[in-house]
């Protein structure tokens, strides 16, 4: 069975005042490049056949982090970016709401709902979801990849095969990591979540 570990990128300089960042190419605040030290960390124990990213810096530079401690190279692919929020990128989400209330309302009930210049939830699912099977069908061990929050949740809805609204209340934190296994092959390889938003220095409730 193969497996891939799906880590959202450490804390961003956008993250931390609340904006939209989109496919902005923002990098990592010096929590979020703590973070990815963490991680990496942790991870230095594990054996990945691939590290792979998004090609924007907050996510190239988190899974720079743990490569290194691998010796791998960051193989960057554009299918793992974030959501394009078109004229959303750089608000926050107050100002969204007050500019275009109808326009999020409408979004937040249906993901498909367009924003000018963005993309909908089916464009990056389709997407995604090819870099997925591609990449499964190009290795047998542990792959890593770096993506974002709502490529994260879109590909988690696509295994599911659930509406993508809805997984909307997954919560996936800076450098939490989730855990897919897949077996079968070719065009019918089956996956399996085993884990979400999994996170090694959460603390006990």
């Amino acid at each position: 069975m193969r497996t891939l570990i799906l880590v959202r990128h450490g804390e961003s300089l956008w993250n931390r005042t609340g904006k939209y960042q989109g496919q902005q190419d923002i990098g990592l605040s010096s929590e979020g490049v703590r973070q990815a030290e963490r991680l990496a960390e942790f991870f230095s124990s594990w054996r990945f056949e691939a590290i792979y990213a998004s090609d924007l810096a907050r996510a190239r530079d988190t899974a720079a982090a743990i490569a290194k401690r691998h010796a791998l190279p960051v193989i960057m692919d554009a299918r793992l970016r974030e959501y394009a929020f078109g004229t959303w990128e750089g608000l926050t989400r107050e100002e969204i709401e007050l500019r275009y209330a109808e326009l999020f309302a409408k979004r937040k009930q249906d993901i498909n709902t367009p924003i000018p210049g963005g993309e909908t939830g089916a464009q990056v699912q389709a997407r995604a979801m090819e870099w997925l099977r591609e990449t499964t069908a190009a290795h047998i061990g542990t792959v890593l990849a770096v993506s974002h929050s709502g490529t994260i949740r879109t590909l988690i809805a696509g295994i599911l095969d659930t509406d993508i609204t809805k997984c909307h209340r997954l919560r996936i934190a800076n450098c939490g990591y989730s855990i897919i296994r897949s077996e079968g092959k070719g065009p019918q390889f089956r996956f399996y979540i085993e884990g979400v938003n999994c996170s090694p220095w959460l603390e006990p409730l």
